[in-house]
């Protein structure tokens, strides 16, 4: 047998081995595809008599999540452990859900992350706004509790009220109760900080009037003494904050006062910058100020040689000359009223009003007499005499009635004095004005004249230079300007001021603002406008210092009797301060007959 004829049944034989080894591996999976398939029919058999699972469909499963297959929960929030009932209900899930603080805190934060939140910076300017975070802050929370307390004269008590804390528990969970003790910390707190702020600010005023007046207090029986300043800031608005209200125990004669006062100047870094003081005419008041005015002129001059330095209350004053005419006609002025009305006139620190309601019942003179015929009740119309003194005493009151109208030295003096009389007055306010116009011509001069920024003045080495490497030379532009203008005496701003026409009274606007007038001209008359801003910032009159001794009344109630003179004066100067940063117009509850008690 050849070779090729015994290579044919090896070929054949391997043929088949192979295809045998491919059966082989066919009948094995095909064997096990049944198996596969057997073992899936019988799952499906025995889930057919399975109960099949309800899906957790409920809202309730977003905030629990279950315990490794167990019947047992937990809240994602608080981790609070439940255990579920054979029958799977949800209802004390449920309850939990709507009553977790930790949820409630959490579905907030999530809330304002979506969403930004502002606050006004302050009061002065409303449409600055700032980012607020949004975020629940308790230490924020107190400082607004405090600024609360102080702004409105609340007691330290109205923070334990169970209804306050449920009110701020109801809108914010997380609201602590904050106790008596730690407002009055807040307060106190505040009270330093605020000093700080205004006394940085008092740093770049010039002059600052002040005003004084004392206050016992019904409820301690301690005596108060409150002092407060006068200024006009850089924006040309009138500013006033109480800056000391202190106790001065007994005795409180002109010495102490004075010390009191140079204690609050020197506390304030004001010594160098007191313009004025203004006190009602207590003879106490007259022997402070003298000490005053002697230990001032020691280191430093007075305006006008400290003619100026002591201002008398005008309203105090007035009132004085006023009701001794009127104590005159006490009868007569008790008849001029309309049955079961109440005359205007019992509050003797307005006599003003004594005179509006003179004039309106001499206009309803007629009038008076009718009701008498028609009322035969009516038993107190006035005589004719009586009729007659009525108008008399309205004449005189309406001088000066005008005098706290109209700001006229020539216009008002001739109606309040004789003719010789006003024209010496007249020449001695023109004298004390020119006299108070050079003083500050002098200092304005020691201070040196007003001047651009180096960058941008004339005399400034970078101008020089500039002038320097220009092709025009202007050293000979001020020779041209002699040459070409007439050399006239330049008059002094009070001079040309004077002598200008003044606005009738159909010219003047129906919102005019003295302060703003000086403002727009303060250019042409740089050293007149700083005269005004320091003259009109004097106050006249210590009425003002009455609203805060109201003020004390409702601090220092019975109920808060124990207060210390230190916590008195943190509510009171602090609440002060408060209300002018969030610009806050103090309703004023007291009536002016409560004021004459002071």
């Amino acid at each position: 047998m050849s070779m090729e004829e015994s290579s044919i049944p090896l070929t054949i034989n391997s043929v088949i081995a192979e295809s045998n080894e491919v059966n082989l591996e066919i009948n094995k999976k095909i064997d096990t595809a049944g198996q596969e398939t057997q073992e899936n029919a019988e799952e499906k058999e025995e889930e057919g008599f399975q109960t099949k699972k309800r899906k957790n469909i409920s809202e309730v499963w977003n905030d629990f999540d279950t315990v490794d297959g167990s019947k047992k929960v937990k809240c994602k929030h608080c981790q609070s452990p439940f255990t579920l009932g054979k029958s799977g209900a949800t209802s004390s899930l449920l309850r939990h859900r709507l009553n977790c603080v930790k949820r409630k805190i959490n579905l907030r934060a999530a809330e304002q992350q979506t969403k930004l939140s502002f606050l006004p910076t302050d009061s002065a300017s409303p449409s600055i706004l700032t980012l607020h975070s949004g975020k629940f802050d308790m230490e924020q929370m107190r400082e607004a509790a405090a600024h609360w307390i102080m702004m409105h004269e609340h007691p330290f008590t109205i923070l334990d009220e169970e209804g306050f804390n449920l009110m701020m528990r109801r809108g914010m969970p997380e609201w602590q109760k904050i106790s008596k003790t730690t407002c009055r910390a807040d307060c106190m707190k505040i009270y330093k900080i605020e000093k700080k702020r205004l006394m940085k600010s008092l740093e770049c005023v010039d002059k600052i009037s002040l005003k004084t007046d004392c206050w016992k207090s019904k409820t301690q029986k301690i005596e108060y003494m409150v002092i407060t300043g006068h200024w006009i800031d850089s924006c040309w608005n009138l500013q006033k904050r109480v800056l000391s209200f202190i106790n001065i125990p007994p005795p409180r004669g002109g010495l102490q006062i004075s010390d009191a006062i140079f204690k609050c100047m020197k506390e304030w870094g004001i010594e160098n910058k007191v313009f004025t003081i203004t006190v009602d005419n207590a003879s106490s008041n007259d022997l402070a100020i003298q000490y005053m005015k002697d230990t001032i002129q020691r280191s430093r001059t007075l305006a006008c040689e400290g003619n100026l330095f002591h201002v008398c209350c005008c309203a105090h004053i007035l009132n004085l000359c006023v009701q001794d005419g009127l104590r005159e006609i006490e009868e007569s002025v008790q008849q001029l009223q309309l049955k079961d009305k109440k005359l205007i006139r019992d509050c003797k620190t307005r006599w003003n009003s004594t005179f509006e309601m003179l004039s309106c019942a001499l206009k309803f003179k007629e009038a008076f007499k009718m009701f008498k015929e028609r009322d035969p009740f009516y038993g107190c119309c006035p005589q004719e005499e009586e009729w007659d003194k009525a108008q008399k005493i309205c004449s005189l009151l309406e001088a000066f009635w005008t005098a706290t109208h109209i700001i006229s030295v020539e216009f008002c003096f001739p109606k309040l004095y004789s003719e010789l009389d006003a024209s010496k007055y007249i020449s001695k306010v023109k004298e004390i004005i020119n006299s108070l116009y050079e003083e500050y011509v002098v200092e304005e001069t020691n201070k040196g004249a007003p001047h651009l920024p180096e960058s941008e003045s004339f005399g400034s080495s970078s101008a020089r230079r500039s002038q320097q490497n220009s092709v025009y030379n202007w050293d000979d532009f001020d020779e041209y300007c002699a040459k070409v203008e007439t050399s006239e005496t330049k008059r002094s701003e009070l001079v040309d001021h004077l002598e200008k026409g003044r606005l009738k009274k159909n010219e003047i606007p129906k919102i005019f603002s003295c302060l703003e007038w000086w403002r727009m001209n303060r250019m042409q008359y740089p050293i007149l406008s700083k005269i005004a801003a320091d003259i009109l910032a004097i106050p006249v009159s210590s009425m003002a210092s009455k609203a805060t001794f109201s003020a004390g009344t409702r601090v220092i109630d019975s109920y808060r009797s124990s207060l210390s003179p230190d916590t008195v004066q943190t509510l009171l100067c602090g609440g002060d301060w408060l209300r002018h940063i969030h610009g806050l117009k103090k309703k004023t509850k007291v009536s002016y007959i409560s004021l004459l008690a002071f």
